[in-house]
């Protein structure tokens, strides 16, 4: 078994080849050098452009940090440069062919066979190398997506991002202004799962994100802690605000049910509400609001506690 068998490029580049020769034959006992040198010539151009327009979409790196995706970027063009020079130098293998051959009115195809060969290993070692170059590329944006801001699912922020808004506050000497935590949790989420499956799930996360962006100011943040649990940072408000803010929420996930499949899903929340001051971590704002989110599912679900 060849080796472009296995490789889509190559295979595409030999049935190219084999086409245009076998339609050259077809019209004739031979092949002249010019026309063997246009055959090569097209189905080179067509491995470039399928090689350049398939492995490297930089489209997908949007999301992520700006500026490691830049380093990424670069890599990306530095690695089609390295192949775009290895792939030129072959396409002078195929100029020395065709001068060798130049020589006679009729190409030797089995001179032609044992050249091409030749070739086809150059360019299986080169994709071989551009594929383990890719690979490390694709590597890289898996790390950075674990570290970038926003929530595949839900599309809010997730937790690294919250740990990184937080180190922020908490290394200022003095908070410029009262922000609040509000912890919150949808109720019997396993019995969502177990009921409407994980897809429903799902759906319902989504569903409550949205809410709590509709619901929320500009400055205020929402966050995916883990699993169904989100916290919302509160900025620039009093406790009285923060507490409307609660209630608010939980009386718009009480009344409107995400559609599934024709069937409503009926959704409650518990909140733990504290607020943020100086000389708190992240882990005693992170134990506060826990702590008054169980009082909350303790005492009946679909409602908020509060811990100062």
């Amino acid at each position: 078994m060849s080796y472009s068998e296995n490789n889509p490029f190559l295979a595409h580049l030999c049935q190219q080849l084999s086409a245009h020769l076998d339609a050259a034959k077809g019209r004739q006992a031979n092949v002249t050098p010019a026309e063997f040198a246009e055959i090569i010539t097209t189905a080179v151009q067509d491995l470039l452009e399928a090689y350049t327009n398939g492995e490297f979409d930089l489209e997908a790196y949007k999301e992520c940090s700006i500026n490691e995706y830049k380093i990424l970027a670069q890599k990306s063009i530095d690695s089609y440069s390295a192949s775009n020079e290895t792939i030129e130098k072959i396409t002078e293998k195929h100029a020395e062919l065709i001068e060798e051959t130049s020589s006679s009115d009729l190409i030797d195809f089995g001179k032609i066979s044992q050249k091409f060969n030749d070739i086809q290993t150059h360019l299986s070692d080169e994709v071989v190398r551009a594929n383990q170059v890719i690979k490390g590329l694709v590597d890289q944006v898996k790390n950075l997506e674990i570290k970038t801001s926003l929530d595949p699912l839900t599309k809010t922020f997730n937790r690294h991002a919250l740990q990184e808004h937080l180190k922020a506050v908490l290394t200022k000497e003095h908070l410029d202004f009262e922000i609040f935590a509000l912890m919150l949790d949808v109720d019997n989420f396993k019995s969502i799962n177990d009921q409407f499956g994980h897809i429903a799930g799902d759906k319902v996360l989504i569903f409550i994100a949205k809410l709590f962006k509709k619901a929320l100011r500009d400055g205020d943040r929402v966050y995916r802690f883990g699993g169904e649990e989100f916290i919302i940072l509160l900025n620039r408000t009093d406790i009285e605000g923060a507490r409307l803010v609660g209630e608010r929420l939980l009386s718009l996930c009480r009344n409107n049910k995400p559609l599934f499949q024709n069937k409503q899903i009926p959704v409650t929340l518990s909140i733990g509400l504290t607020k943020i001051t100086e000389g708190d971590s992240i882990d005693t704002i992170i134990g506060r609001s826990d702590t008054a989110l169980y009082r909350a599912k303790n005492n009946g679900k679909d409602r908020m506690e509060m811990e100062f």
